[in-house]
């Protein structure tokens, strides 16, 4: 793909580099990086603080032997899904209060970005089972989280839950950002590249100390660039979407960390994230995972 815009428009991505540039100024979108950073950092815990106060069972953050917990009950788990809608809406009033973009600016037409999305969760998730039979000589110990009835009873809400989180994600990240800043630079390079490294530093992980801290943040740093040339490819988030959730399926449903975001997880990992994400056989794996999950959309999507 040319770096140079505006890219010829017959291009499925064309409409919404055109729609970004009708205020391109960079910092329009260095405002809106702002706001999110003073709600993420000031205002989301002060709200979750008082949510635990005065629901304690709602409670996202709990204190215990082990240190902090994040999302380790369900409840608290309920909570931390619920404050992803802030993004998505507070994402949509940034997109039209400070470019003139709408809702389907950031996404694409809605009845194309369904159908890849669905076409594409399909594929990924048929590739993702069939992993799950190949041999792993893994020493990760795992441990029953929640009883498989209540699992299966959280189970619904925890998929609405999960949606919520990756289509907000993926529309702040891939819909408006990506797209606002390869639109202000001229650059599709730079908008793809940016995007990926303001998602992959959110993913600091402060239970973990050397090697285990970094990969994290530079597996989110290629996951946001995966997304982002679905989303370029297709002209609708509906694949990065559909890619994200079934990325986050295994590590919230299934197989979490203990007392990081495990409250919906069947089951847990107790190896110390120090140790465990600095195993080389995880970092491999995750990375051709990861590798193989993006060609995989790209052949769903057929771009």
């Amino acid at each position: 793909m040319s770096d140079r815009l505006p890219h010829p428009p017959h291009h499925p991505y064309a409409p919404i580099i055109a729609s970004a540039m009708r205020r391109p100024e960079l910092w329009r979108a260095g405002v809106a990086i702002l706001c999110g950073l003073l709600a993420g950092v000031i205002l989301m815990p002060l709200v979750f603080a008082l949510i635990g106060v005065l629901a304690p069972n709602l409670a996202p953050f709990q204190f215990g032997d082990r240190g902090l917990a994040v999302g380790a009950t369900p409840g608290g788990m309920f909570t931390v899904f619920t404050g992803f809608l802030p993004l998505a809406f507070g994402t949509i009033l940034i997109a039209k209060w400070l470019h003139a973009r709408s809702l389907r600016d950031l996404t694409g037409p809605g009845a194309l970005m369904r159908a890849q999305f669905f076409t594409t969760l399909k594929w990924i998730t048929g590739f993702t089972v069939l992993i799950f039979f190949l041999p792993w000589d893994g020493d990760t110990e795992v441990v029953a989280n929640l009883e498989p009835r209540i699992w299966l009873f959280w189970l619904p809400f925890a998929l609405l839950g999960l949606m919520v989180q990756v289509t907000a994600e993926e529309l702040l990240f891939r819909g408006y950002l990506q797209s606002q800043i390869a639109g202000a630079t001229g650059s599709y390079p730079l908008g793809l590249a940016a995007s990926a490294v303001l998602f992959g530093l959110l993913h600091l992980n402060g239970q973990a100390e050397g090697v285990a801290a970094l990969f994290p943040v530079i597996w989110a740093m290629a996951f946001g660039l995966s997304a982002g040339d679905l989303t370029m490819r297709s002209g609708t988030i509906g694949p990065a979407v559909a890619l994200h959730l079934v990325n986050n399926v295994g590590p919230i449903l299934l197989s979490a960390q203990q007392d990081m975001m495990s409250g919906f997880a069947l089951f847990v990992q107790t190896e110390n994230p120090s140790v465990l994400l600095a195993d080389p056989k995880v970092m491999v794996f995750q990375a051709l995972l990861l590798f193989t999950s993006w060609l995989i959309a790209r052949l769903a999507i057929r771009r």
